[in-house]
């Protein structure tokens, strides 16, 4: 069933975002990591269209690319999504996988150090988290599970540099 409103976009975002910030007080987070992102992954390349239209007026740029043979629109939100780690700005919305493995809905959160090394962040979860080191063709993740399947993920840096660096010319 397709979210028909930014608001139920919005809405349904709640929960992820009261796992997240469990997290983040549970780990003490807050001065030492900076929230970049949001994920929501579509089931259908359907699904991914309609999402990407619904945020054209709702957001304040959208930038696509192809990345591992499918599409991933990168959303500057108008309007921001509060955690306990600051304001998020940007969605990641990714089209179906080309194995048709992904499920529709929120997938996670991205999050870098501040202050510290990435490794030094790592090691500190590895403490007392099962932590999942992700290899793709595009960049390395390690995942921890917050709960609902609904992952925070360690990345080195924001995203947007990333995308200006690698991919604007």
């Amino acid at each position: 069933m397709y979210m028909k409103t930014i608001e139920e976009f919005y809405d349904q975002s709640i929960t992820y975002i009261a796992l997240f910030d469990v997290f983040v007080t549970k780990h003490a987070l807050v001065g030492g990591t900076q929230v970049d992102h949001i994920c929501y992954k579509c089931d259908s390349k359907e699904l991914f269209e309609h999402m990407r239209e619904m945020f054209e007026g709702e957001s304040e740029y959208i930038y696509q690319s192809i990345i591992s043979k499918r599409r991933i629109a990168i959303i500057r939100l108008k309007r921001s999504i509060a955690t306990a780690l600051g304001e998020i700005h940007f969605l990641e919305l990714s089209d179906q996988k080309p194995d048709h493995s992904q499920y529709d809905g929120f997938d996670h959160i991205e999050a870098y150090p501040l202050g510290r090394t990435y490794d030094e962040m790592v090691a500190e979860f590895e403490r007392s988290e099962r932590v999942v080191k992700v290899e793709r063709p595009h960049h390395t993740t390690h995942d921890i599970d917050m709960g609902k399947g609904f992952l925070f993920r360690c990345t080195e840096g924001p995203l947007m540099e990333k995308i200006k660096k690698n991919e604007i010319v």
